[in-house]
Parts: structure tokens; C-alpha cells; sequence
């Protein structure tokens, strides 16, 4: 009956990435010790939004951008320049970095959701 609005479906889809690269990064801070344990990592989330979207008219005169969160992998983790003695590739300093920056995307589409959220209750008139 009611569709979610395209902001907050891409706010919604920008949660979840975070969620999951935060899982990817815990797994990778988790195996910091494994002898030749590969460091992973997600795409960014405008890498992988970015294929997803399509231009779709819905009325005349207006556009908006119809995207089905596209599901997303881990892959080896290219940026590793450095290896341990054992051939582990996961380097503690830099997953911390990353789980920083991901909790931030986090909050961001957090505090993008609750904006429109408000804005669509003011609309209404509650």
C-alpha cells in the first residue's frame, strides 16, 4: 500500500552495508594471528550503489532512482601492503581505521533516515 521513499530506502541499504562490512572487518580483526589468513573487505557503498542504480521515470517530469540493494561479497582485501612472517595480511591499525569509518557511514544513514522520517511526520501533520 505505502512504498518507503526512495532517501529512505537508500539510507536503509547504506545501514546494511555498514553492518556487513562491519562484520567483515570484526572477521578479518578476529583472524589477525591465522598464518596466511587473506584480509578482506566490501566494496564502498557508492561503488556498489553506483552499479545498481538506473535513472526510472515515475510521472512525467520527475525522476527518481529505483535501486534493489544489490547483494555484495567479500573479496581479498588488494590494499594489504604488508605481509607477517606467517603470510597474514591483516594489519589491526588499519581495520580500526575502517571500523571508525564505518560507523560513521553508519550514523550517517542513521541520521539520514530519522531527517526523513521527521520531514515526512511534519508533512502529515503529526
Amino acid at each position: 500500500m505505502f512504498e518507503l521513499p526512495d532517501v529512505m530506502r537508500m539510507a536503509q541499504q547504506m545501514a546494511r552495508h555498514a553492518a556487513a562490512r562491519q562484520v567483515v572487518i570484526s572477521e578479518n580483526v578476529a583472524h589477525a594471528d591465522t598464518p596466511g589468513y587473506q584480509a578482506r573487505d566490501l566494496p564502498s557503498f557508492g561503488d556498489v550503489i553506483g552499479n545498481g542504480l538506473s535513472m526510472r521515470s515515475t510521472r512525467a517530469g520527475h525522476f527518481g532512482f529505483g535501486a534493489a540493494g544489490p547483494e555484495v561479497s567479500a573479496r581479498v582485501d588488494t590494499t594489504a601492503t604488508s605481509r607477517s612472517p606467517n603470510g597474514n595480511t591483516v594489519s589491526l591499525e588499519q581495520q580500526m581505521m575502517r571500523a571508525a569509518e564505518t560507523r560513521q557511514s553508519h550514523d550517517m544513514a542513521l541520521s539520514v533516515y530519522a531527517s526523513a522520517r521527521n520531514i515526512l511526520r511534519k508533512a502529515l501533520g503529526n
